[in-house]
């Protein structure tokens, strides 16, 4: 047993890396006795991949569609000659690699996933080859402030006749309003919903969700397909609030609320070209024998929309104000907050499966090892994690000013119902311990440390 110890190990213990950032760590080996060690080569690989089947009968079409954003792969060892033996003991490689800028974020879905990992191999010459695979989570800013639609308040209603037996009869009348569209995981979104039952008959349960749709993106592998992209979409629903009680007959039910926004990947996943990420906020109200559904979209970023203040405008008449929504320049250098949650969604079945390696027999940690190449891969993945902000971040901006009829900050001069995010502080977050983080309705989900995933 000459290898005791062959590991990797990033700079971060998280893992998490924005793009553009250095990933820098080291590899550590540990030997026996005196070895003979070929090279020990190191690999970045980024890239995405889409890919589904559609059955039809006894034949079945496949889809599937790949990118490929990083590829690179250098020495942190290389032996000078047959006898240029290891000696025993500690041996630390360190290693760097810049991530480019325009890569897209770490995504894994049911169809597809956006993926980034290190690979360390250790050539041995005839005694094998050891390999390390270990997943890093690399995230790409979205900024609010740089949407113009994210700034947008959303007001929404709807009126259903009501359907149930041939004796009931009348309208209900549901309305949904939203201060803005833009948010970052982990912010309250304050909301209200009436529901002003007008039927003669009592109506129960208000339920409002967070909608995810993952549309795909791929081509077929038939000889006589078109060549045209086809999509597929998947679509995850997250309970954000839920009510059960009964609204009466001729009552009203209002409520002015606000709940958190759970940790899920960023809109829009800029920079890959086969997977689109969109969010809806629904509310669904049975009406009789339906369901009536109230759904306005919303985007989901990583840095907080920031206010715009109001400029006068050339165009406007003397004394008059225009509110500005030109688009911002882009934060740079804008680090994570210091919490982060695992994407709540849940963990996804890996889209492929390599060589299932033996174990290893050198009894060494962390690798796999046989004659040739072999890479081992847990078909259950360790899911990417998200920026997650603490309340504490909002918190200041509603001490500042509360409407009392309302219930919320008032808007600035100008435009009814614009938001009013807080300010940043100078590292841009409030560092809170992750244990302070609002608890969603529904149980959170499980650490990585409580699962003990092994690779």
């Amino acid at each position: 047993m000459r290898v005791e110890l062959f590991e990797l190990h990033f700079s971060r213990s998280n893992s998490i890396y924005i793009a553009g950032q250095v990933v820098s760590g080291s590899v550590v080996i540990k030997l026996a006795k005196e070895t003979w060690i070929s090279s020990i080569d190191i690999k970045f690989i980024g890239r995405a991949k889409s890919k589904w089947d559609v059955s039809n009968g006894d034949t079945s079409k496949h889809y599937q569609a790949m990118e490929v954003y990083i590829d690179s792969e250098y020495h942190l060892y290389k032996s000078r000659s047959q006898t240029d033996n290891q000696p025993p003991g500690m041996h630390v490689y360190p290693f760097d690699f810049t991530l480019p800028t325009d890569v897209p974020s770490s995504f894994e879905g049911r169809r597809g996933y956006v993926r980034y990992q290190c690979i360390v191999t250790m050539d041995r010459g005839w005694k094998g080859v050891l390999q390390i695979e270990q997943d890093l989570t690399v995230i790409r800013h979205l900024d609010l402030s740089i949407l113009p639609d994210a700034a947008m308040p959303q007001h929404l209603e709807r009126e259903q006749m009501y359907e149930g037996c041939c004796c009931d009869s009348g309208n209900v009348y549901i309305q949904l309003d939203l201060q803005k569209s833009g948010f970052v995981p982990g912010e309250p979104m304050n909301f209200t919903i009436i529901v002003n039952n007008k039927a003669t008959s009592s109506i129960c349960g208000v339920v409002m969700s967070l909608v995810q749709t993952v549309r795909y993106t791929g081509f077929s592998d038939s000889l006589f397909s078109s060549g045209h992209p086809k999509y597929h979409d998947k679509i995850n629903h997250w309970v954000l609030f839920q009510a059960d009680d009964d609204i009466g007959a001729g009552k009203t039910f209002h409520l002015v609320s606000a709940c958190s926004i759970p940790a899920v990947a960023p809109s829009l996943l800029e920079g890959c070209n086969i997977i689109d990420i969109m969010y809806e906020i629904h509310v669904e109200v049975p009406v009789g024998w339906k369901n009536v559904q109230l759904s306005c979209t919303i985007f989901i970023g990583t840095i907080p929309l920031q206010r715009t203040e109001p400029r006068p405008s050339s165009h406007s008449d003397e004394g008059s104000l225009d509110l500005d929504l030109t688009t911002p320049p882009l934060r740079q250098n804008y680090e994570l907050p210091p919490s982060y949650e695992e994407c709540v969604f849940g963990r996804m079945e890996s889209q492929e499966r390599d060589g299932e390696g033996e174990a290893d027999h050198d009894g060494h940690t962390g690798a796999t090892s046989s004659g040739t190449t072999a890479s081992r891969r847990s078909r259950l993945r360790r899911l990417p994690s998200y920026p997650y902000y603490s309340t504490d971040h909002f918190a200041s901006s509603r001490e500042l000013s509360i409407d009392s009829q309302s219930g919320y900050p008032p808007p600035p001069p100008g435009h009814s119902g614009y938001p009013h995010p807080p300010p940043l502080s100078l590292e841009g977050y409030t560092s809170v311990p992750v244990t302070e983080q609002p608890v969603s309705s529904l149980p959170p989900p499980p650490s990585y440390e409580s699962l003990q995933l092994h690779r």
